[in-house]
């Protein structure tokens, strides 16, 4: 989903490229057909141009190959590039700069003037690059924002009845699934998937994390029995397993170092080893594990 297009010739495109009178139809035009191109007309003396520049290169960097931005110097020390940027300008008629256009399949879908808001820009790329899992995905969080999560596996399951091998909505599934602790229909799906399926290494660990805490109350429950003691240790271990599930995992481990701190010995040190686990999942290089690694060590010694 996220692999970078190529040429026909197989040669990689480039996500940020100069634009030329002697370029524009390959660089522009023709790798349009391939992903959509933002153009960027600027110039040296535009202090708009120069505040823009950044967030084009900030959503460069976070849409990873999946739209090409085209700079296009309207003051370019070849008189032929100035002109070429006249002529676009009064084709498209604008008639200041910034102006970004967004080009895709050779046509101009949309003409900006102007210094743009992040936000809009992104919300304007996402309506070419999102795939049709990026789209489930985000109408699935809308959904459980809304506090709706089981009208967000309806409309997952009956996408899924017409893309039946799409290994990317059946992680998805599986994560919803256990997200409402459905998580013996979690396994059935997770075992069924491709050895290959893109994102599963994610449920296949929250589901480990369960095996290690079998029997765990609906989250709405161990939070009231908080609410009414909070030195009940196995509602704050069982919390900790429903935030892990749903990728809380700092507030995981604030929860399974109170409860180390508090009786080493709970669970037959289950707190300490499910921590152990979250770490060896998420691996070495991740910044909040090594922070939590170390607390750990200074708690234990």
């Amino acid at each position: 989903m996220n692999d970078q297009p190529v040429y026909d010739h197989g040669q990689p495109l480039a996500p940020v490229v100069e634009v030329t009178a002697d370029n524009l139809q390959s660089e522009v035009l023709e790798a349009s057909q391939q992903i959509p191109v933002l153009l960027d007309i600027w110039a040296e003396w535009c202090e708009p141009c120069k505040v823009q520049l950044p967030i084009l290169m900030k959503l460069v960097e976070a849409y990873q190959g999946k739209f090409r931005l085209a700079k296009l110097n309207a003051e370019d020390a070849d008189p032929r590039t100035q002109q070429l940027a006249q002529q676009l300008m009064a084709q498209l008629q604008v008639r200041s700069i910034p102006t970004l256009v967004l080009i895709h399949q050779g046509q101009p879908v949309k003409i900006l003037t102007g210094l743009q808001k992040e936000s809009d820009l992104r919300d304007l790329l996402d309506e070419l690059t999102m795939s049709p899992a990026d789209r489930v995905q985000q109408q699935i969080d809308q959904l459980i924002e809304a506090g709706q999560p089981e009208q967000a596996l309806a409309l997952l399951q009956q996408i899924l009845t017409q893309e039946p091998g799409n290994a990317a909505l059946q992680v998805l599934q599986a994560k919803l699934l256990l997200q409402l602790g459905r998580i013996d229909d979690a396994r059935q799906v997770i075992n069924a998937l491709p050895d290959d399926a893109p994102g599963a290494e994610q449920p296949k660990a929250k589901l480990a994390f369960l095996d290690m805490a079998q029997g765990i109350d609906a989250r709405l429950v161990v939070e009231e029995k908080l609410a009414s003691d909070d030195t009940d240790l196995e509602a704050r271990y069982q919390l900790a397993v429903h935030q892990v599930l749903a990728d809380e995992d700092e507030a995981a481990y604030e929860n399974l170092l109170l409860i180390v701190r508090k009786d080493r010995g709970f669970r037959e040190d289950g707190a300490r080893l499910l921590m152990l686990k979250m770490f060896e999942q998420k691996g070495a290089t991740d910044p909040v594990v090594r922070r939590y690694r170390n607390r750990l060590f200074s708690l234990m010694h």
